[in-house]
């Protein structure tokens, strides 16, 4: 870690580099957290590593067992179905506000940049996994960049984070059929939001969820 930042700024890093590494799986689901290695391993103190966990904690990704110490999160089925129905709820919300708050010339972007990658065959997991998060970022970060609440953003980036501690488990040994189904629901979406439709849109969106859904769920049976 680099030297001579303060506490705050140390956290946040902190934070972020757990965050990630739950997220990916580089901490594996279940496992316990050695909160003296990791100290050691980032060359930081113990306090800004606690506050760090409590921050994770505060989100479901880790969890204190009194007197053995805290753990990263396991993954169920069941707590996957339920991240999903509260998405889909929130985001259908999103997405109804924002359609007639997009821009003209960010629709025309989202547009061009659905086409560029429409060519796309990336041959290896790490770069399918790169065109998705890039499809998602441009699509489902619009729609929350103009749904106009705050709060209603916010919430939903916590259960995109959640969700993607399952989805990098399906995006594992990718097939390319899979990728061209991710483009064709992101493109059904994209086109109602251009029409200024909103049913269109919402319709689309939560059928894309779904499918999203299922093929998550599917990995992990």
């Amino acid at each position: 870690m680099k030297k001579g930042l303060s506490r705050y700024v140390l956290t946040d890093e902190i934070y972020a580099i757990l965050k990630e590494q739950i997220l990916n799986h580089d901490i594996p689901s279940g496992e316990k957290i050695n909160i003296d290695q990791l100290a050691r391993d980032l060359e930081v103190s113990n306090i800004p590593i606690r506050e760090a966990l409590s921050r994770l904690s505060a989100e479901d990704l880790v969890y204190t067992i009194p007197f053995k110490g805290m753990y990263v999160a396991q993954i169920s089925l069941q707590e996957l179905d339920e991240m999903f129905e509260i998405r889909k709820e929130l985001e259908s919300l999103a997405i109804r506000k924002a359609v007639p708050q997009i821009p003209e010339e960010r629709l025309a972007i989202l547009e061009a940049e659905m086409q560029s990658w429409s060519t796309s065959h990336p041959a290896d997991d790490e770069e399918k996994i790169k065109l998705i998060a890039e499809m998602n970022q441009s699509l489902h970060g619009l729609i929350l960049d103009y749904c106009n609440n705050q709060s209603l953003k916010s919430l939903i980036h916590v259960y995109i984070d959640r969700i993607q501690r399952y989805s990098s488990l399906f995006h594992k040994g990718m097939e390319q059929q899979l990728l061209q189904e991710e483009w064709d629901e992101h493109m059904l979406v994209v086109r109602g939001l251009v029409a200024r439709d909103s049913v269109m849109a919402e319709e689309a969106l939560l059928n894309h969820l779904n499918h999203s859904h299922v093929r998550t769920r599917g990995f992990i049976l």
